[in-house]
């Protein structure tokens, strides 16, 4: 077997991985910034984090928590006393 076939078949046998999703609902991007949904509606509420409305669904765009996730994150404490 030549190393091009060796090549062939090892990476046929390794999975794919999975498309990056477009739109999250509130649990599945609750769950991707590992908080919960309470910590979610709460980052909404205070304007952290947009939301895309579909009809009567609130979603998240993937870019919008790829944002979140790189900016810096005072903790609520100080932030309160920042304001």
């Amino acid at each position: 077997m030549s190393s091009f076939d060796q090549l062939t078949a090892s990476t046929a046998a390794m999975p794919t991985p999975a498309p990056t999703k477009l739109l999250y609902d509130r649990k599945s991007a609750a769950y991707t910034l590992s908080v919960s949904v309470r910590t979610l509606d709460y980052l909404v509420a205070n304007k952290r984090l947009n939301t895309i409305r579909l009809g009567k669904k609130v979603m998240f765009g993937h870019g919008e928590l790829v944002r979140f996730c790189r900016r810096n994150h005072p903790s609520v404490a100080t932030a309160e006393v920042a304001q």
